[in-house]
């Protein structure tokens, strides 16, 4: 059904010359399913066929400017009717919900000649992952598999030095939430809070098997509430991050490994009582995740495992939960240039919990189809 739907959506876009607007998408979709064991021991399952599609209109103007814009929509056999809108913050702290259609991207960009200065300003998807077949991050990282997050605001992508690019992205978050994932107790409601700043250093350049370097800085002014969202107290939120990824050929034949390895802190964190770990004082502030993945081990397959853990005082990740730690395994098959499967299955289980309670454990697995055009 998704192949077919975009084989009816290509057939009415225009031909790029007649109208001067390129025209893009994808079609993701398959079948997800899920059982949890919850702390009281109560197990619950449940499963449907969910998808996200997309289409996209960019046209260039100018020397090097651009106009791009993008409607997104989620879908499921589970979902509770249709809700269109367009606003500056997503219904839910990790984005949109099923049933939902929304822009994800209305931006004016710049790209100056000779890879130089870059500027995107509106609404727009920002990533900072570890490469990969999993591809995770442990901030930025806007609407891995089905989701649609967005970033309203300015990102600037500048050249330094030595193939090193200085990336500074200043957010706009609403009152009433963002279109960025952000676990509680985050909170947006005090006047400072409105503008979240990051900084980041980056290095895609090759330096022996070294693929990748970057070190970046989230600054949440008055956004965090760590006694609790309806304690009047405010604190910054402020976190610190690295990340490197490497890549090695495995024989003659094309077959690659490609690994990598993040990890961040949380300088300020909540009170433990606050998350509902049982603990006391703060909640721990760490997180970090490793991927191994080995490319084209038989002609257009690919196979990873990511492995990782966010303690309960992380809490900007759309790939890793506060108070959790998860292994997965996820394989990619391209059997068509435009057109790919991937399956995977995942645990993930609190890392604390009260003393009287077991700890949550979550399995799940998907099989889905992405297609492009």
């Amino acid at each position: 059904m998704l192949l077919a739907a975009a084989g009816v959506a290509s057939s009415f876009v225009a031909p790029a010359h007649a109208t001067g607007w390129k025209v893009s998408g994808d079609l993701r979709g398959g079948y997800f399913a899920s059982e949890v064991t919850a702390r009281d021991g109560t197990e619950f399952a449940r499963d449907a066929f969910n998808a996200r599609a997309r289409l996209a209109f960019e046209r260039g103007f100018g020397e090097g400017w651009t106009f791009r814009t993008r409607v997104a929509g989620r879908f499921s056999t589970a979902q509770n009717g249709i809700d269109v809108y367009l606003r500056s913050y997503a219904p839910t702290r990790v984005g949109a919900r099923f049933g939902d259609i929304t822009l994800d991207e209305a931006y004016f960009g710049y790209r100056a000649p000779e890879d130089g200065l870059r500027l995107r300003v509106g609404r727009f998807q920002s990533a900072f992952t570890v490469p990969g077949v999993a591809s995770k991050g442990l901030d930025r990282n806007d609407s891995p598999n089905t989701d649609i997050n967005w970033t309203d605001g300015v990102h600037l992508d500048v050249p330094v030095a030595g193939g090193w690019r200085g990336h500074v992205v200043g957010q706009y978050r609403d009152r009433k939430g963002s279109g960025g994932v952000a676990y509680a107790p985050l909170d947006f409601s005090a006047g400072n809070s409105r503008a979240t700043l990051f900084f980041g250093l980056e290095n895609k350049q090759r330096w022996g098997p070294v693929t990748q370097r970057m070190l970046s800085l989230t600054w949440m002014p008055d956004s965090l509430a760590q006694d609790g969202i309806h304690h009047p107290a405010r604190e910054n939120y402020v976190t610190i991050d690295a990340r490197i990824a490497a890549e090695w050929p495995l024989g003659s034949n094309g077959p690659r490994l490609v690994t990598g390895a993040e990890i961040g802190h949380a300088v300020q964190t909540p009170r433990a009582a606050v998350t509902g770990t049982g603990g006391t004082g703060d909640a721990g502030g760490l997180a970090w995740q490793v991927q191994i993945s080995v490319y084209d081990f038989a002609p257009r397959h690919n196979i990873g495992v990511a492995i990782g853990r966010a303690e309960a005082g992380w809490l900007i990740s759309p790939d890793y939960r506060p108070n959790d730690k998860a292994l997965e395994i996820r394989y990619q098959w391209q059997f068509l240039e435009k057109t790919s499967m991937e399956a995977r299955v995942r645990e993930r289980r609190e890392l604390a919990y009260p003393a009287d309670t077991r700890a949550r454990v979550a399995r799940d697995l998907y099989v889905r189809l992405t297609h492009k055009f």
